[in-house]
This record gives structure tokens, sequence and C-alpha cells, in this order.
């Protein structure tokens, strides 16, 4: 019975011995998988923070370029003979110059003698090539200081209307003026330094035709009547959906007008 007793007291140390030699490698497995996942979660937390530079970067990077870009547009230029007025910046800003609406207006293109709607074509001889233009404010605003008046352009009016004007004589300065009905208007065309215009009669032209500023075009025809051999004009009105003055470039591309 002793040595049965011995015999398990051995088994009971080894056993024992056993253990105590295991315990170490599962410490050191266990500081090992805490160092493994402490450089996992500092390595994504590294990742993160790159991405996140990387970022911040390309943002920074952005809005240098933005700023580069603006201050390039608002530098003024060094060649500028004289700083806008306040009338004429405002106007300038809100004067439409799109390439859209000068794309419009090469489209639109008048008929070379006016339409039946006015006159009968057998009742015109000789006609000018039409002219042209946006009535403006100073088109259908009645000043009391002035006659009101459609003013067209000078370098239009020698180069489509000369011939005719020629013929009328010094003295023949009261049209007889066809409306878009065909109903006959006298109106009187005065000269002024740099355009023509017509004035005494307008303003009745203007009521008449409920004509607005910006949105209504007139197209203006100069012709010779074939019975009573006299020079008449024909105004047609188009309306377009335009709430802006258009620029002198588009004015100057679409409408050849060069003043």
């Amino acid at each position: 019975m002793a040595s049965s007793t011995q015999d398990e007291e051995e088994v009971h140390h080894r056993k024992e011995e056993d253990a105590l030699a295991k315990e170490p490698d599962l410490d050191l497995n266990k500081e090992a998988k805490h160092e493994d996942d402490d450089k996992i979660v500092a390595s994504e937390s590294e990742t993160r923070e790159a991405k996140k530079q990387k970022v911040e970067q390309e943002v920074k990077d952005a809005d240098q370029e933005d700023e580069s870009r603006g201050a390039t547009t608002m530098v003024p230029s060094t060649t500028t003979p004289r700083s806008l007025t306040q009338e004429e910046a405002k106007a300038k800003e809100d004067e439409d110059d799109s390439e859209q609406t000068l794309r419009f207006l090469r489209r639109w293109k008048a008929p070379e003698t006016p339409p039946e709607k006015i006159i009968h074509p057998s009742l015109v001889e000789q006609c000018s090539r039409p002219i042209q233009k946006q009535l403006t404010t100073s088109d259908v605003k009645q000043n009391k200081l002035s006659h009101s008046g459609l003013s067209l352009s000078n370098s239009q009016v020698r180069k489509k209307f000369q011939q005719l004007l020629e013929d009328s004589g010094e003295n023949e300065r009261r049209f007889s003026v066809y409306g878009p009905d065909g109903k006959v208007h006298e109106i009187w065309l005065g000269k002024e330094k740099s355009s023509f215009g017509l004035t005494i009669g307008w303003w009745r032209f203007v009521v008449e035709y409920w004509l607005k500023e910006w949105c209504n075009f007139v197209t203006v025809w100069m012709f010779r009547h074939r019975v009573t051999q006299r020079i008449c004009l024909a105004i047609d009105v188009t309306m377009f959906a335009f709430w802006k003055q258009v620029s002198k470039r588009i004015s100057q591309a679409a409408f050849e007008d060069s003043d």
C-alpha cells in the first residue's frame, strides 16, 4: 500500500510540474496576441490618419487652385485706360452678353422687303436692306425735355438708307410710316450727330402698339411707294423673351451695327 501511495504522489508531482511548465507558454502566447492586436489597431489608426491627411491636402490644393484662378480673373488689366463709372459698371452688369443670345439673334433673319401684312409687295418699287434693333428704354420712354424717338445708328442708316434718303430731297423730313398692321402714321425723321431718329409722332406709335424695351425688336425698311413715288418707312415688331439689353458686342455681330 505504501508503494502505491508513493506512486500516486509521484504522478501528482509530475502533473503539477507539467502544468507549471506550460503556464509560461500560455502567458507568452497571450502577450504575443496582445502585441499583434496592438499592431493591428496602430496600423489601422495610421491608415485612417494618412487618409485624413491626404483628403485635407487635396482640399487645400483645390482651394489654392480656386484662389489662384480667382486672383487671375479679378486682377484688373494694366492696359485699361480708366475705371468704369458706377453707371457704366451697372449697365455692363445688367446687359446680356451670352453666346446663346448671340447665336439666337444671328439666326433671326428679317425678310428683304416688308411682309404683306404691312404693305402689298406690288406697292414696293425700291426697297432698302432692313435695319434691326432691340428697343431700349430711351426708345420707348417719353422725355418731357425733348422729343422721344426711335434711335437708328448712323452707320446703319448711311449703309442702308442713304441712297433713298438722297432721293427724298433735303426738305423731306416727314415720312409715311407703315406700322405692323399696315396702318399709316406720319413721323418725322431727325438727324443727330451720331444717329438718326424717328421723333415727332413716334410716341403715339409706341403707345398704339404697346412697345416695350428689351423684349421688343423692330425691323425698319425704307422704300419707294410705287403709286405715290414717295419715300416711306415700314416697321415690323417682333417680341422675344429678353429681359435685359443685349451688349454692344452682340448688337454689332447680329445686326451689323458698327456705331
